[in-house]
């Protein structure tokens, strides 16, 4: 079928149904930010791959909105077809709500998949049908058509399996025991856990249904005197299943969850956020009492366990040993003249770590970026897209690792011929950005707004911006992104030891370079005076950043003597899991700068 030949099937099924347009868009029952392919209906009906969009389709036309990052990839993809392709946040351009409102009249009626819309989005859209009398009903007129082409990816089962408590520092059942505590001080009495991190996080359940996220697709519900996981069958070992049995969880099929909660005593009052809440759900869950709120889950795994911190150092250990490697065989195949695609990066990275003890999966496709490509803080090399490194300028590379005892992020640039002088000063001012946000010192009322902009300082002095945040959250095991902190201009989240994150400042000039330097920090706590509790971060990458390209003369004293010791430690800290080629070849790169 044609993308066309789709978007009518769409339109049919809808007029069948008894509606007069339909929604869909990147979401699945668990609102996640990775989905499962069986829950991407966009691109197959669209023909559109990009992340964060939405189709509607009407009676007489077709729309899509994607952000920035796509609009040209969206041009691309949707060029040939009747769907217009609507570049979100643009001047002119409606919202989604408004082209709803102004496409359906009143006795008219949208459906949309409500088990894969988030409640708030669902609810602000049937606000504004209703100004014109329309309606929305749930109604899954995609999954048919999609099922009945033979196409449809199955729903994942991978196999599942437990982090033990000498990985995670807590059982299940302390877990369990900790959510139902953030209930009662809420006044709430139950609780549906709908994040698969925060299914994972309470379960200490690991799976590999999304690719780089070894998350399992699954639900859990908790009351005062009961936890259930919803689970596909046969997914986890015996023993496994044992396990959760003694934590006080009972395992029930993975699509019962809407069952489980209509057989609640209706006196139950759940905390509920409709963010993160599909319509469906939040429309079983309203047959009981309900409080506004934020899972707590999502609050607790952002601050990590002492055991965690120690299994995360450890990985970052190994993610540097890795990353040492990696970047010596970078530098003798190009030296030997070796021709260099940047999609030859990924595997030179996957071949490094799959050395390392625990190591089983990146974190998320690495980001090899030369040159010009580099200040697209999005691209990803595949297919046409997939330049030669040349001997001049910078290579970006972004990537992380999945181990055994923690997730990784971590972008170095490298030089890869000569420089130019702006391409020295602008490495050197985003490293300024780096240094003053990795020794940012502050009280513990800070939020991610406040500390954004230690790291901003130094670029904005140059009426420089760089257009996203400067850090998120890291999962352990488990997504790369996580919140609720990050280091962003919105974020209201107030730092607290244990929590980490990455600092990754960066210049992107148009058609021009990219730059930008990553580490993971952990939040560390600095000790108390009569002015209150103050904090700072650590270092949890261990990698060396190059300083070929820095300009001494431009940092200042405290920034230099940070850069040092930090190369100092690293050393330190790689040295006695490395030959002697590989120490000499560190000590170089770690070797202190002077003026």
């Amino acid at each position: 079928m044609t993308t066309n030949e789709k978007i009518a099937a769409l339109r049919a099924a809808a007029k069948a149904a008894g509606g007069d347009a339909v929604l869909l868009m990147t979401s699945d029952p668990h609102c996640s930010e990775y989905l499962p392919d069986y829950y991407n209906a966009l691109p197959w009906f669209s023909g559109f791959t990009g992340e964060n969009s939405t189709l509607v389709v009407t009676g007489t036309g077709s729309a899509l909105w994607c952000d920035g990052r796509f609009y040209v990839q969206a041009d691309r993809q949707l060029a040939g077809t009747e769907i217009e392709c609507m570049h979100d946040g643009s001047a002119g351009v409606p919202t989604v709500a408004e082209y709803l409102a102004a496409h359906l009249n009143a006795g008219q009626t949208l459906l949309l998949d409500g088990a894969c819309v988030p409640a708030k989005t669902a609810r602000a859209y049937a606000e504004a049908l209703a100004k014109n009398g329309a309606a929305l009903k749930s109604c899954d007129v995609a999954g048919p058509i999609w099922d009945a082409s033979g196409e449809r990816p199955a729903l994942p089962a991978t196999p599942c399996w437990l982090l033990t408590p000498a990985q995670t520092g807590a059982t299940a059942a302390q877990r369990i025991e900790m959510v139902r505590a953030d209930l009662a001080k809420a006044g709430a009495t139950a609780l549906a856990v709908t994040g698969l991190d925060c299914v994972g996080w309470l379960m200490n359940l690991r799976a590999r249904d999304i690719p780089n996220t070894p998350l399992a697709v699954a639900f859990a519900l908790v009351t005062r005197s009961a936890c259930t996981l919803f689970l596909a069958p046969g997914r986890l070992s015996g023993a496994d299943a044992a396990a959760l049995a003694e934590s006080g969880v009972t395992v029930r099929p993975y699509g019962e969850l809407l069952d489980a909660v209509a057989a609640l005593d209706a006196g139950e009052v759940f905390l509920v956020d409709e963010a993160a809440t599909n319509y469906d759900l939040y429309t079983a869950l309203c047959a009981h009492k309900t409080l506004p709120g934020a899972d707590p889950i999502f609050a607790r795994k952002g601050v990590k366990n002492e055991v965690e911190l120690q299994n995360i150092r450890e990985c970052h250990i190994r993610d540097g040993v890795a990353l040492v490697r990696f970047e010596m065989d970078l530098e003798k195949a190009l030296a030997d003249g070796r021709t260099l695609h940047e999609t030859d990066i990924e595997g030179m990275l996957q071949t490094r770590r799959a050395e390392q003890p625990g190591y089983f999966d990146d974190s998320f496709p690495a980001i090899a970026a030369w040159g010009p490509n580099a200040a697209m803080m999005h691209y990803h090399a595949e297919g046409d897209t997939d330049s030669v490194i040349e001997r001049r300028g910078f290579l970006l590379v972004d990537n992380g690792g999945q181990y055994d005892c923690g997730t990784t992020d971590i972008t170095r640039t490298y030089p890869v011929g000569p420089l130019t002088d702006d391409e020295r000063r602008w490495y050197t001012w985003v490293l300024q950005s780096h240094i003053d946000m990795a020794r940012a010192v502050f009280l513990d009322y800070c939020t991610g707004f406040a500390l954004d902009t230690f790291a901003r300082g130094p670029v904005w002095a140059h009426k420089i911006n760089y257009r996203c945040g400067t850090g998120h959250g890291v999962g352990f095991i488990s997504g790369v992104h996580e919140g609720p902190q990050s280091l962003r201009p919105r974020n209201d989240i107030v730092f607290r030891p244990g929590m980490t994150i990455t600092d990754e400042p960066g210049i992107y000039e148009t058609d021009t370079v990219g730059i930008r330097i990553e580490n993971e920090l952990e939040c560390v706590d600095l000790g108390e005076n009569q002015y209150g509790r103050w904090l700072g971060f650590r270092p949890l990458t261990m990698v060396p950043i190059d300083t070929a390209p820095v300009l001494v003369d431009e940092l200042s004293r405290v920034q230099l003597d940070w850069l040092n010791a930090y190369h100092a430690e690293v050393y330190k800290t790689l040295a006695p899991r490395l030959n002697d080629e590989e120490k000499a070849w560190l000590a170089a790169k770690c070797a202190p700068l002077g003026r």
